[in-house]
């Protein structure tokens, strides 16, 4: 019970942590448009890298409550998961707008149920091999 516990503390403040980053994502990729006057494509670029970089570190010392020092071969293992959550993301979203043609009009809660379907069945699995050394120290208590 102790163990299923500390993994619902940790899916908990990793929703935290995915929040905060969605929102840099957001606030970066609104000022740049909006401020600057960038196109929202080329705006996306620094906007997602940003929220990328903020869940890095929310997961890591926040979600996983990892503090030892920043590790490459970490950084690495994290950006790999992101870009394949990326491709996983758009094939399920691009998957539901095709084969189901009525959730079209609702496009804005569609991508945030199949973003959040991504996040929950690969990335909090996988971050788990990420920040392995946190998490499975948690899990032993």
């Amino acid at each position: 019970m102790s163990r299923l516990w500390n993994v619902l503390k940790r899916l908990a403040r990793s929703a935290g942590a995915g929040a905060f980053a969605t929102l840099a994502d957001l606030g970066v990729l609104a000022f740049l448009t909006s401020g600057v006057r960038l196109g929202p494509r080329v705006a996306s670029i620094p906007a997602f890298t940003t929220g990328a970089i903020v869940m890095y570190f929310g997961q890591k010392y926040f979600a996983f409550g990892e503090r030892g020092k920043i590790r490459r071969a970490q950084v690495v293992l994290f950006a790999v998961v992101q870009f394949v959550g990326l491709a996983l993301n758009a094939a399920l979203f691009e998957s539901v707008m095709r084969f189901i043609p009525s959730t079209r009009p609702f496009y804005l809660p569609v991508r945030l149920v199949t973003t959040n379907l991504v996040w929950l069945a690969y990335s909090f699995p996988v971050w788990h091999l990420v920040f392995r050394d946190r998490a499975s120290s948690d899990d032993r208590r």
